[in-house]
């Protein structure tokens, strides 16, 4: 089963995530199968189980249970989910999301990642005996526990045909490249498009104080300047008015009513920038000169 970190409970979600994809994810794409396909009837040992499990947005939650509201924020389409069984109970388990974009694969992928590594397709991380990787707009796990080397080396040549399989590499989401590349730890990188998912990383408040929805692409990342640490959300809206108004929202639910940076806690500064349709918030910064700082730095 694919492993999700920093999950906070979304069950109120579910509901709403499945109404909206229930129209995209109403047929699964043939690729799908062609994947399936390309997978061999055997690897070191271990053979495969036929006949492979599809998922549906509606039916998600049966396989993910506690976790499907993640995939479903990401405009989850389909999944291909594929057993190899070895000796006794020993198994590997394949697990092929399909996604609406290759923005959105790369979301998932780097929701739960805690390093960076290129070994398989356009970003993976291997610990413990899962893989994980995205490629265009597939995000794949690939699950063999306990780890031994024989797994290992199966798990990798798996992703490895797997990716080979999938013919184009996908964008990255645009709104990374606003990022400044100064003091960034780039495994922190996450993109998002639901407020829920902001709360996972780094959290505000219980409410949706950004207006941040399906229509704006959203991007965190810690910044290491010196021998600190402080977070930069950076949002794009799809008109000035609805930034205007979400950054109004923000200053008077979080900077009770400041125009300006203000200490929240002790030595953790916040702090709004509004430019047309983008708004800039810093989080945790150790004062009020490294929040302009990294603000004068954001890419336009």
């Amino acid at each position: 089963m694919t492993r999700i970190f920093r999950r906070i409970p979304a069950a109120a979600l579910l509901p709403l995530l499945l109404s909206a994809s229930a129209i995209q994810g109403a047929a699964m794409s043939d690729d799908l199968d062609a994947l399936n396909r390309v997978l061999p009837p055997a690897v070191a040992g271990w053979t495969k189980a036929l006949p492979p499990t599809r998922y549906l947005p509606r039916t998600l939650s049966a396989y993910i249970d506690g976790g499907a509201e993640l995939y479903l924020s990401y405009n989850f389409q389909g999944a291909l989910a594929v057993k190899y069984k070895g000796a006794g109970e020993e198994e590997i388990a394949v697990d092929i999301f399909e996604m609406g974009s290759s923005y959105d694969a790369f979301g998932v992928f780097a929701h739960s990642r805690e390093s960076i590594d290129s070994a398989v397709g356009q970003g993976s991380e291997y610990a413990a005996g899962l893989l994980t990787f995205w490629k265009d707009r597939y995000y794949v796990s690939i699950l063999a526990y306990p780890e031994t080397a024989a797994k290992r080396e199966a798990v990798f040549s798996l992703g490895r045909t797997i990716a080979g399989a999938i013919p184009r590499e996908g964008a990255l989401p645009p709104i990374l490249g606003l990022l400044p590349a100064e003091n960034l730890v780039p495994e922190s990188v996450h993109f998002f498009h639901h407020y829920i998912w902001l709360n996972s990383f780094y959290f505000v408040s219980n409410d949706n104080v950004l207006d941040i929805g399906s229509d704006t692409p959203a991007v965190l990342a810690k910044y290491k300047p010196g021998g600190g640490s402080m977070f930069l959300l950076v949002v794009r809206y799809p008109s000035d008015a609805r930034a205007a108004a979400a950054a109004a929202l923000f200053k008077k639910s979080v900077l009770g009513g400041a125009d300006d940076p203000r200490e929240l806690k002790p030595g953790r500064w916040t702090g709004l920038e509004r430019r047309g349709g983008r708004v800039a918030v810093i989080f945790g910064a150790p004062d009020e000169a490294a929040i302009r700082g990294l603000f004068g730095k954001i890419k336009e």
